[in-house]
């Protein structure tokens, strides 16, 4: 009875409060309307009356204690402040409007709050870090059952992977959007998904089927009647036009983009679509006129501080003056985009404007200065396709069957917890009634009261037995849960083999053990070991993208599950298989004798070429692979104890060279003979430099060490 009244006194008090809070209509108005006044003025790009607005809505937030409105607030300013490109500022506020959303159990503002914090890392080129946060996201989001905000989590974790350069694994996320999009009958979704799956294709090279997407979403688009969209979609296909070098039809979808983005007032756009229209004026060879449209634009730009874009506009400045013949004007160009673009962590911009240096510089004559901008450019291409490489992680493998256990734990905790609390409250409710009846009985129904006690007591204890029994079955199932999820984190899905998180895991304890084995032999404890030694293969199906492109990704899943299957014939059950990432494999020889190496690397490549992949039920292939490893310990006379990744990024560079080299070959790294060099960011150039001075020693299936290529082709 007391509780019921508790209740009751507690719905009165939060009325009365509601009814203060709200006592003047005005400001409940006022506050109703402010999110959408906000959203509306950044769409327009007028961000100082955005700022103005959420501003007032903060405050009145914390003038009437409603941390709901208050956590909206902070989201708000937040996505201003990205608009701005302000992410530091930004996921400060994003951090403060999580904190409220998870105080007041707004879960659904609370998953899109994770996800705009994962958007700041993915600008700011964070992308581990970026998907961590939209991977929350969509736990909760998947939790929720929310569709719709499911598909815009897949993708944001498109957007994402595809800035890392996984292209597969991105079009997978964005066709998962795609689907979810096409069954709620969503044409907003539908085109947003085929609008990042254009911009795949786009990346990839495919102008073709790249302008095919971005022309299905463009009816899309004009049916819906969105504005922005409509003149976003048209901005894309003139692009590619563009650079299909068809100028005339480019000339009409830029300038419809351009129109809209003029009268939807979005100043950041509007010199996107400049910037785009002044490289088609230098294209048609109307170089003044170029010149003059980029420069404002570069003006603009500084003052608004839209970064990305001013390396865009720098790159295009830097084109027109260079076709000017203004070559010392080119140049400063193109050192105020380096520099920009260095700040804005744009690795590919970066070497586009070292590779227009190298030709400014030739036509100058400056030969010496070309060839240490070309060396600046080649090391950039090779830091990009290294770093591809190394910081790609375990992408969407497994996710969602990760995802939906992480659900499972999570109610199988609250039943346990409510489990636990009913216990405790029979067993409290049992003593209290028990002390009551005693004291009762004692004046009254001594007797009888005992009778009615041992029958009370007895029933409570059957039924605290029954539930103890119900919370350690529950128990149970959650550490078994916990165990199952533990195995799908650590499995690729596709090809059953362990990924890349496992061998982050495994991979530094059997590196110690190695190492200390070696150690007591320095220490004179016993003789040289004989299967002591790591290596660690690195396997890449040589032309996999061409087997996507012409036959499918489902062809393609095919043979990296064939390939599964060979690299289990060649190496043993107490070896590590990974999937690295797309064809990429790693396959860890535990104990071995390193001088048997170059056999399993060369029984692996006969097992992938000497019988034919299946790629359909009617098409078989021959296909080849290649295949880089390192050895450790990386010395056998001296303890450098180095980082593992060390050791990845030394059999990578080896498997570049391979490929450099003509393909289905292998390359290794038997053993260091210098302590000091620095294996943080091995490349095939720094191997071939070490080799020449005897720091290294390399083997490998090519006739002659001298026959390896160490560098891209032309």
């Amino acid at each position: 009875m007391n509780f019921r009244l508790l209740l009751i006194l507690c719905c009165i008090v939060n009325a009365s409060v509601a009814q203060v809070a709200f006592a003047d209509p005005t400001i409940e108005e006022q506050i109703g309307q402010l999110p959408e006044q906000i959203q509306t003025a950044r769409q327009q790009g007028n961000l100082d009356s955005a700022d103005s607005f959420a501003q007032q809505l903060l405050e009145l937030s914390i003038q009437l204690d409603l941390p709901a409105i208050q956590a909206d607030a902070y989201f708000e300013q937040a996505r201003n402040a990205m608009e701005r490109n302000r992410y530091p500022g930004a996921q400060s506020l994003l951090l403060e409007s999580i904190e409220l959303y998870q105080a007041v159990g707004s879960r659904n503002n609370l998953a899109e709050a994770y996800r705009q914090l994962g958007l700041t890392y993915r600008y700011q080129a964070n992308y581990p870090q970026a998907l961590e946060y939209i991977y929350l996201a969509m736990q909760i989001n998947q939790q929720l059952d929310d569709k719709r905000a499911i598909s815009s989590t897949y993708n944001s974790i498109g957007v994402v992977l595809e800035k890392m350069g996984q292209y597969e694994e991105a079009a997978q996320a964005h066709h998962s959007a795609l689907e979810i999009n096409y069954e709620l009958g969503d044409d907003s979704g539908v085109a947003s998904a085929l609008y990042n799956l254009g911009d795949i294709r786009r990346s990839m090279g495919d102008a073709e089927l790249a302008l095919g997407y971005f022309k299905q979403v463009l009816e899309l688009d004009l049916k819906s009647g969105r504005a922005k969209d409509i003149a976003y979609s048209n901005h894309k296909i003139g692009f590619v036009l563009l650079t299909q070098g068809k100028y005339k039809q480019a000339r009409v979808h830029i300038l419809e983009a351009l129109t809209i983005f003029e009268e939807i007032e979005t100043p950041r756009d509007t010199d996107w679509a400049l910037t785009s229209l002044a490289q088609l004026e230098m294209e048609e060879g109307n170089l003044e006129k170029a010149k003059e449209m980029v420069l404002g634009v570069i003006e603009r730009a500084i003052d608004n501080q839209y970064n990305s874009l001013l390396v865009d506009a720098y790159l295009v400045a830097a084109e027109v003056t260079f076709r000017l013949g203004e070559a010392d004007e080119s140049l400063k160009f193109i050192e105020a985009g380096l520099l920009q673009a260095q700040l804005n962590k744009e690795r590919h911009q970066e070497a586009m404007l070292e590779r227009l240096r190298v030709k400014v510089l030739l036509k100058q004559e400056s030969l010496q200065q070309a060839f240490l901008a070309l060396q600046r450019q080649k090391e950039l291409d090779d830091e990009i396709l290294n770093e591809k490489r190394l910081t790609s992680i375990a992408s969407v493998q497994a996710q969602t069957e990760f995802i939906r256990r992480a659900h499972q734990i999570e109610l199988l905790e609250k039943e346990s917890a409510l489990q636990q609390a009913a216990i405790e409250k029979e067993t409290l409710s049992r003593n209290t009634w028990l002390i009551t009846v005693v004291g009762i009985s004692i004046v009254l129904f001594l007797l009888y009261g005992r009778i009615m006690q041992f029958r009370h007591t007895r029933k409570l204890e059957q039924e605290v037995d029954t539930r103890t029994l119900q919370l350690e079955e529950a128990n149970k199932e959650l550490v078994q849960a916990y165990r199952e999820m533990e195995a799908i984190s650590l499995t690729d899905k596709l090809t059953g083999i362990k990924n890349r998180r496992f061998l982050e895991k495994q991979i530094g304890a059997d590196l110690e053990q190695s190492q200390r084995q070696y150690q007591n032999w320095r220490t004179g404890k016993m003789g040289l070991p004989k299967q002591a030694d790591i290596v660690m293969f690195m396997i890449d199906v040589d032309n996999f993208k061409d087997v996507n492109d012409v036959f499918g990704h489902g062809a393609g899943d095919r043979v990296l599950i064939q390939l599964t299957e060979r690299m289990a014939k060649v190496f043993r059950q107490s070896d590590y298989l990974v999937r690295w990432g797309g064809e990429e494999f790693v396959a860890v020889a535990r104990f071995i004798d390193r001088k048997d190496a170059s056999a399993l690397a060369q029984r692996m490549l006969e097992a992938v070429s000497e019988e034919l992949f299946e790629l359909t039920d009617r098409i078989n292939q021959e296909l080849t692979c290649s295949i880089g490893y390192a050895s450790y310990p990386l010395m056998l006379e001296d303890n450098i104890d180095k980082h593992w990744h060390g050791l990845i990024s030394m059999a990578d560079a080896c498997l570049y060279a391979a490929k450099y080299s003509g393909k289905n070959s292998w390359i290794g790294a038997e053993k260091l003979l210098d302590k000091d060099l620095e294996l943080d960011d091995v490349t095939p150039k720094k191997l071939n430099k070490w080799q020449q001075q005897n720091k290294i020693k390399i083997v490998s299936s090519i006739d002659s060490n001298e026959d390896i290529r160490w560098q891209a082709p032309g």
